[in-house]
This record gives C-alpha cells, structure tokens and sequence, in this order.
C-alpha cells in the first residue's frame, strides 16, 4: 500500500513557504506605509477631494497599462480635476532610448487621454534628480492638489516606492498619498512567488494603488477598460500616408518587428516566415509599423515581401498608429508598446516575449493569452536592458509555427471587412 506521508510533508512544506514569503513582501509593504505615515497626512473623512495628481513614470506600454486605473479614477471622481504628472523613467539607458523618439518634456501618448480621463497631463524629465523636483515643485505648487496618487508598477521594489515618497515629499507635498501599499518587490524570492502566482497583470498595479483611497474603493474587473482618445488631426494625417484601398477588403495585418532591446527581439527572418504564411494563407496585406530607430529593420523585412507589405516604420506618430491599428484586423509583433497600443485601439495583437518576467505580467490587456512565450532554466531574470548570459534564448527559442498558429485563431474568425472600429477611427475607412 503507498504511504501518502510524502505528500502531506509536501503540502506542508508549500504552506510553510508559501506563509514565509507572503510575510517577508507584507513586512516590506509595512514598512512603506510606515514611511508614508511619518511624511504625509491622513485623508480627513470630510475632506473633498477637488483636485488630485497622479503620477505614472515609464514608457508607451507602461502608460497604457495605467488607463483602466485611470478611467476608474474618473469615474470615482467625476468632479475632480485630475492632472496626471509622468516622466519617461529616472533609469539612463530609457531616457537615451526615449529620446531618440520623443520628446522627454512633450510624451505624445499623452494625447490619447486628454481632455478623458485626465484634465491635464505634464510630463517633465528625470535627468538630473534635483531637475525632476523642480518641475514636480512649480505643478504642486500651481495645482495644490488635495491628493496625490503613486500608480506604481506591480511589484515595484521596497526601494523603488521609498525614494518616490521621498520625492514627492521633497517637492513640497504634505497632504495625503496613496499608493505604497501593494505587494513589492517581485525580484524576491523571484521563483517562489512564480511557484505560489504571488503576482498579477500588470494592469493591477495602478487598480490596487487608487483603490487604497477611501473614496475609491474596491475595483471589480468588469471596470477596468483601455479607451483611448484618439485627436482628429491624427485621423486626417494618416489618410494621407496610407492608400484608403489598403484599409477596405482585403485584412490589414500590422507587424510590428521592433523592441527597445536585442533580448526582446524576434529575428527578422521569422517575421517574413510568418508574413509569408499569412499571406499565402489569408490574402491579406501587411503594414510594418514601429518608430523611427526601427526603419532599417522595416527595410529588411520589406525587402523580402515585396508589394503586398506597405512599411510604415518611423513615418507615424503615436496617435496616427493608434488610428491606423484601430482599423487592422491583426498586428503580430514584439513585448512593446506597439503592442500594448494595438490592444487598447481594438486590434487583437499576437505577442512574441522573451521569458525575462513571469507569463500573464506584461501581456497585452485585451489580447491576453495569444503570447507565444517558451519556458527555460533561465527565466525571470527581470533585466531589463540585455540578456544576462548574452544568448537571448528565451527569445529565439519561439518557432514560427507556434506564432502562425496564435495569428490563426484571431484571422481564422474575423467577420467581415474589419475586425473592430471605434468611433473616432470609424471615419478613417469612411473617407
């Protein structure tokens, strides 16, 4: 007869654990709150809440992961006067990415939330701490908020949330802060907290940092949306770049080869293996999209496809490839903000990421299960900015006909001319 002591011991031996790690992340999220006890004050209960600031740092995708927080915070608020203060990230190498792009002091995914949600939106940069302060000084001071939320990224580090109460109280700020009180550090104890899923979509981070606020509340799932506002300027422009036949009939299929850094990028070779497929499969056509350091990879690739492959790369802005992405039926590409922009415009996206994170974190908000993704020994190794061994092999290790397969289930049910249209892109096939 089997003895079924081992599994007891195991069972055992998992809540152990699984106890042990849940009180050395609420140890640290207790010792955030006590810093933010000692520098701020407390919400009043009949204090009205007429102006709030929140602040986002981070890039394309981790600005449009804090949209549904965001909107819920309008919905909350309805009558505040929201203001939303953002900076690319206080990390050198994003800021020299960034600016090969954008504008650090003018983000243009900005657009996509004002005048709804936001109020007003100012993004300053963060190069120089005591430059960051300055212009977080002069908004505190002009818009004297009542409130002030930290939308922090989902296990964001003990430091990391220690040294923005920091600033913001260095900046001048006293009243009430919400926001320190998630679940940090999700480098810790990294493959244990994978093992007990201590860990949630990235989404959650901003959702759980406005639900601390006593006038917020609980957020259920069936509130968090990604709506996007795109300016008609944006509508205009893109008609003129792209042929009106290309965005009726035939499928529009967006490839987006890009990423900030080598160890999150497919080979481009795989990308034409793909385009290929899908052409001779679906007769659609293909548009490359990606910013202006992607257009040599653009070149390449639409070298190799020839006339049914219109290359886009560097010639849109964010606005304009949002607009265009509402209107494509598919975009296949990297772990990047063109990604994370075509899921919240309305475009299913099949996404190829490198294992660097734990699975369902970064996925697309509303394409979430369509990653073609490989586990290895090496996984979540949370570097950001190369492959620790120098082999990029979670990323290469992704087959073609596993990506093919993902573009399948999204090209294999459309109905009819386009897959999804909003309102502010309808007008876009009408012309």
């Amino acid at each position: 007869m089997t003895s079924t002591r081992p599994f007891r011991f195991r069972g055992l031996e998992i809540a152990f654990v699984r106890k042990a790690v849940f009180l050395i992340l609420h140890l640290q999220r207790m010792l955030a709150l006590l810093v933010k006890s000692l520098l701020f004050a407390r919400l009043h209960p009949s204090q009205v809440l007429r102006t709030v600031l929140v602040f986002r740092t981070g890039r394309l995708g981790d600005f449009l992961n804090a949209v549904p927080a965001l909107h819920v915070l309008r919905k909350r608020l309805p009558d505040a006067r929201i203001i939303l203060a953002t900076t690319v990230s206080a990390h050198p190498a994003m800021q020299v990415l960034t600016a090969t792009y954008a504008d650090l002091s003018a983000l243009p995914w900005l657009d996509l939330v004002v005048p709804t949600p936001v109020d007003r939106a100012v993004a300053f940069s963060m190069a120089g701490r005591s430059r960051g302060v300055t212009h977080l000084r002069r908004l505190l001071s002009e818009e004297r908020p009542d409130a002030v939320f930290i939308l922090a990224n989902m296990g964001e580090t003990l430091r990391s949330r220690v040294k923005k109460l920091v600033f913001f109280r260095w900046a001048g700020h006293r009243g009430p802060l919400f926001g320190v009180a998630g679940l940090p550090s999700r480098g810790l104890l990294r493959r244990r907290q994978f093992e007990l899923r201590f860990y949630e979509h990235e989404v959650y981070g901003p959702v759980r940092a406005i639900s601390e606020c006593p006038r917020i509340g609980p957020v259920e799932d069936c509130e968090l949306v990604q709506q996007l506002s795109i300016p008609e300027p944006a509508i205009r422009r893109l008609r003129e770049i792209v042929p009106k036949t290309w965005i009726t009939g035939r499928p529009l299929v967006a490839i987006a080869p890009g990423a900030s850094f080598p160890h999150k990028m497919w080979p481009a070779e795989r990308y034409v293996d793909v385009c290929r497929k899908l052409l001779r499969e679906f007769d659609c056509r293909l548009v490359l999209v990606g910013s202006d350091g992607d257009r040599r990879l653009g070149a390449e690739i639409q070298a190799s496809l020839g006339a049914n492959c219109l290359d886009l790369t560097g010639r849109t802005s964010v606005t304009e490839l949002a607009a265009l992405l509402g209107q494509c039926r598919l975009l296949v590409g990297n772990d990047s903000g063109p990604a994370h922009l075509a899921s919240a415009s309305g475009c299913p996206c099949v996404t190829v990421t490198s294992a660097l994170d734990f699975p369902g974190v970064w996925e697309p908000w509303n394409s979430r299960g369509r990653v073609a993704r490989t586990r290895i020994d090496c996984e979540f190794c949370l570097s950001l900015t190369c492959c620790p061994l120098g082999t990029n092999a979670c990323i290469l290790a992704i087959e073609v006909i596993e990506v093919v397969g993902l573009c399948r289930q999204v090209l294999g049910t459309a109905v009819g001319d386009r897959w999804q249209t909003t309102p502010s892109t309808e007008a876009l096939s009408r012309a």
